[in-house]
């Protein structure tokens, strides 16, 4: 099973992330879903799957806690946040 990981910052709140520096590491199982996202940003990270799960350790045992996941694509230096609740991406709160 190959893995992603994504240098991110997180926070409790959306405003408190927004102001950060990624600087943490995150993993989640590849669903080979990433092309589409990796052609426009270089990053997977808008791509993952509601049903895809999110963890601190590569072995991919530990999820994440609850809150708000952001990263800052490489090729615009635009800031995407995921809220994550119970490990996994919340659909409805992508917000890039």
């Amino acid at each position: 099973m190959a893995t992603l990981n994504f240098t991110i910052a997180y926070s409790t709140t959306l405003e408190g992330v927004l102001g950060m520096t990624p600087s943490t590491t995150v993993y989640a199982e590849d669903l080979e879903l990433c092309q589409p996202c990796v052609d426009i940003t270089e990053s997977c990270w808008a791509c993952l799957s509601t049903e895809q799960q999110v963890f601190t350790d590569p072995s991919l045992t530990t999820p994440v806690v609850d809150g708000y996941y952001m990263v800052i694509y490489s090729q615009n230096e635009s800031k995407a946040v995921w809220r994550i609740v119970g490990g996994y991406p919340q659909g409805s709160e992508f917000y890039n």
